[in-house]
């Protein structure tokens, strides 16, 4: 969990037993007035926000402007965001500014930096649009990010936010957020899967530790990518685009046997056709599982070993991969090989971690925010 400061400035009110959730303006009198709570899931393919007013979106994380003097008269100068921007990509200028959960513009060459910087700050002024702050409001936010994303990385998406208009800023690890949301701060170790990356964390009772986290590159793009060599393995003639594997995948996936087909259907020659791909979907899929539980038993033989079964009892999944049929019943069938433990997929997957963002901001401290305003 970082700010502008290190860790040690983080003070977290140490409120224990946690307090359960209020209303933001329950505990800020001023919040309905003055003060706009936002938390953020800053993911590589989708963004999701919750804010203090009851606003809640999702967007692709995705920004599109129109490529030449046509587009511009048909769809304008405005840039176009998520399932909009891929909709009318063909006419666009496309830009993807996240990768495995960070921005792209801190590592990218000079030719590309100032691309990656704009459509990152285009998108993040649509996210905090999207939380509907009034003229009026000040807006502070909690920005969940990669379990193992660099001080440099963290520090790039304050300031982007910053200029984006949020007014105060805090990064979190996104695993850790979505445990903040829902009480599961001890003893339990969270695991939130998203398109960049698969992040774990394990919760003790304090704030997480670098060696309490991990985090798998191997994700749900990966899963797109390698489902859409094996199609062309399999269907040669096949035509598709990445897009549309994903798509698909997000339809079908699964990673145990069921009497339910995947059967997509891509051009071949022009020619709308069914194809079967099923076994290709399931190779696909999982690969993520032991990926997943190499995570998990890093994190439990590290872990004093005095309490590592209880943290094998309370295994959580959250984010878009955690909707993978299946899932729960292959990590805890892999889990058999350390001991065995319990999985529990968490409520709300995809909304999970800007829930738990929330519900930090608005449980911080107006000192600590007014702090974080003037550094």
């Amino acid at each position: 969990m970082e700010s502008q400061h290190d860790r040690g400035d983080l003070m977290m009110e140490q409120q224990t037993p946690m307090p359960q959730p209020m209303p933001a303006q329950s505990m800020n009198p001023m919040t309905e007035t003055s003060t706009l709570y936002v938390g953020i899931d800053l993911g590589t393919s989708r963004c999701a926000i919750a804010s203090s007013n009851g606003a809640r979106a999702c967007v692709g994380s995705v920004v599109g402007w129109p490529k030449d003097a046509i587009s511009r008269k048909v769809r304008g100068n405005a840039p176009l965001f998520g399932d909009e921007a891929l909709a009318k990509r063909l006419s666009l200028d496309v830009v993807w500014p996240l990768a495995d959960g960070n921005l792209r513009f801190p590592s990218a060459s000079s030719e590309e930096k100032e691309k990656f910087r704009r459509a990152g700050l285009e998108l993040m002024r649509h996210v905090r649009m999207l939380a509907e702050p009034r003229l009026d409001q000040q807006v502070y936010a909690v920005i969940g990010a990669p379990a193992e994303a660099s001080s440099k990385s963290k520090q790039a998406i304050i300031e982007l936010a910053r200029d984006a208009g949020i007014d105060s800023v805090m990064v979190v690890s996104e695993p850790f957020s979505v445990a903040y949301g829902i009480d599961a701060l001890d003893d339990a170790l969270m695991i939130d899967i998203g398109a960049g990356t698969i992040d774990l964390c394990r919760l003790h009772g304090t704030l997480p530790e670098v060696e309490d986290q991990y985090t798998v590159f191997k994700a749900g793009n990966y899963v797109d990518e390698e489902l859409a060599k094996l199609i062309k393995a399999s269907h040669p003639e096949a035509q598709f685009t990445l897009n549309m594997v994903k798509k698909a995948k997000e339809r079908f996936s699964g990673v145990v046997e069921s009497n339910d087909r995947a059967v997509v259907e891509f051009p071949v020659n022009g020619k709308p056709t069914q194809l079967d791909i099923t076994a290709e979907m399931r190779q696909a899929v999982g690969t993520l599982v032991p990926e997943i539980l190499v995570g998990i038993q890093k994190l439990v033989a590290s872990f004093d070993p005095e309490f590592q079964h209880q943290l094998r009892q309370r295994v959580f999944v959250s984010g878009g991969g955690s909707q993978i049929f299946g899932l729960r019943k292959a990590l805890e069938e892999g889990m058999e090989q350390i001991g065995g433990g319990n999985v529990f997929l968490v409520d709300e997957p995809v909304f999970a971690g800007a829930n738990g963002s929330l519900r930090l901001a608005t449980e911080m401290p107006d000192n600590y925010w007014n702090k974080l305003r003037t550094q």
